[in-house]
């Protein structure tokens, strides 16, 4: 697998990113001012590779921490919310540990649901989808197992949404999630789970027979980091 800077810049986790020495760089410029209030990070290494973070922006002539140099305990996806702050240049900097390789960075918008959710709902992380092959010999006996590959997959589903806020908010997220990965942060106080995945359909939003509510659900294949 080759390594180049651009490796992060999509929503190709095959594509990757990996410095030659630490402390390293990365850096997004998105061209002209925008809000931004998170950064998130997946198909990375930086948890065995011992490495600790820092999230920062430009303010015009030095680079100013929006975290404290924080060690990434695993190789999960990485969610770090903060203030909304109107900048034009990002990156994230890495130090200790070995030079990991990082296959996707975001710099955005979050968007925040009305509502949590928990009844009836898989933890992601908790949802494996693994592939598995036996090989049995020609007397039917076991000689091995192989597995093929490991995704996770869960189903968001919200109820109740206020039918306003959505119009002015999924209309966006359609459009996004029919081109581009997403990051879930489920219940973030309470479990910190944050999953990147893709949706094969996009949500579509259901009147639920009460006055201006609406119901929606999130089918996401999630990238398995193990």
């Amino acid at each position: 697998m080759g390594y180049f800077a651009g490796g992060p810049d999509n929503s190709l986790t095959y594509e990757k990113w990996q410095p030659q020495s630490l402390g390293a760089t990365w850096e997004y410029d998105h061209g002209n001012v925008a809000e931004c209030d998170y950064c998130a990070i997946a198909a990375h290494t930086m948890g065995t590779s011992g490495n600790t973070l820092q999230v920062q922006y430009f303010d015009g002539s030095a680079w100013v921490d929006l975290i404290d140099a924080t060690a990434i305990a695993d190789d999960s996806a990485v969610f770090v919310f903060f203030g909304p702050q109107q900048r034009q240049r990002w990156r994230i900097r890495l130090t200790n540990g070995v030079a990991p390789v990082v296959g996707v960075v975001e710099f955005g918008k979050a968007l925040q649901m009305p509502h949590p959710i928990y009844s009836g709902h898989t933890p992601i992380a908790l949802a494996r989808r693994t592939v598995m092959r036996s090989n049995v010999s020609a007397m039917g006996e076991f000689i091995g197992f192989t597995k093929q590959r490991s995704t996770l997959g869960s189903t968001f589903a919200w109820q109740t949404l206020d039918a306003d806020w959505v119009r002015d908010n999924v209309p966006s997220l359609q459009k996004a999630l029919e081109s581009e990965g997403c990051f879930i942060a489920w219940r973030p106080d309470t479990f910190g789970e944050v999953t990147y995945g893709f949706t094969t359909q996009t949500p579509i939003p259901t009147n639920t027979g009460l006055v201006n509510l609406m119901s929606m659900e999130i089918s996401l294949t999630g990238y398995s980091h193990d």
